[in-house]
């Protein structure tokens, strides 16, 4: 299979204003690619909503500076493909690898009632999510999403999620 272009490649930690450089750089490359505001609106969301998480939700591994959250954007033929990837305790890949298959399983119309559900719950975790995220990238993308835990250790895991957003309404 061919390879797509890089459009950004970011490794190492991640702050807001890191992550506001990455979005403002990849709304310019998407606008000189003249795609479609529909396009531009997916890939946005979906990449706040994954920086986002790995900037909220990550486990940093003390005293070493391996793993450290990972962020790509590649265009391809006929999708743009956003990465993420960051360390996590093993404790976490349970609920997170339920959520991320449950959505998986959902159509639009599952999605979007899933959404409503999570709301109206009002389990709001400490760091200030109730969990949409996941939700909301697959209800913009219409994608499944591709997922690995890869072993860092006995307490750590590499997450990381894959993201497509289709071109193929990229005239909208």
């Amino acid at each position: 299979m061919e390879k797509g272009e890089v459009l950004i490649n970011h490794y190492g930690p991640l702050s807001y204003e890191e992550i506001g450089f990455l979005l403002n750089k990849m709304t310019s490359l998407l606008e000189r690619y003249n795609f479609g505001i529909t396009i531009r609106k997916k890939v946005y969301s979906a990449m706040v909503e994954s920086l986002e998480n790995i900037y909220k939700h990550q486990d940093v591994i003390k005293g070493s500076n391996n793993y450290q959250p990972k962020f790509s954007l590649i265009l391809e033929k006929d999708k743009v493909d956003l990465t993420c990837s960051n360390s996590l305790l093993k404790v976490k890949i349970g609920p997170l690898k339920e959520r991320l298959e449950k959505v998986n399983q959902l159509d639009k119309a599952g999605l979007k009632e899933f959404y409503k559900e999570v709301i109206l719950s009002g389990n709001v975790t400490q760091k200030g999510g109730a969990g949409l995220g996941i939700i909301n990238i697959a209800k913009v993308t219409e994608n499944k999403l591709e997922f690995t835990f890869d072993d860092i250790d006995e307490q750590y895991t590499y997450f990381t999620l894959r993201i497509k957003v289709s071109l193929q309404n990229q005239n909208n």
